[in-house]
């Protein structure tokens, strides 16, 4: 595996845990939960959200990765042209 996959798949990790907690942190704070089943329900319905938004975010970093990348590659291929001429 490639650094670079290895250092996507990091910092998605961090991104889509990240961004799940803090979803599940606005429901909590948001919805009432009196009864069992509310508590359940919106238990489940939080992690789907934030499940769903955490995958989101982690393809958004994975693509703004890439596209660093080829910025960069863009930036030594200029200058390894340079240098040759």
């Amino acid at each position: 595996m490639k650094k670079i996959e290895i250092l996507k798949k990091a910092v998605s990790l961090v991104v889509s845990v990240g961004t799940a907690k803090v979803v599940k942190g606005i429901i909590e704070s948001n919805v009432a939960t009196e009864t069992i089943t509310d508590k359940v329900t919106v238990a489940a319905a939080s992690a789907a959200i934030g499940g769903a938004i955490g995958e989101l975010t982690s393809q958004y970093t994975s693509n703004q990765i890439d596209e660093m990348v080829i910025f960069f590659q863009k930036i030594k291929d200029r200058k390894n042209s340079t240098e040759e001429n």
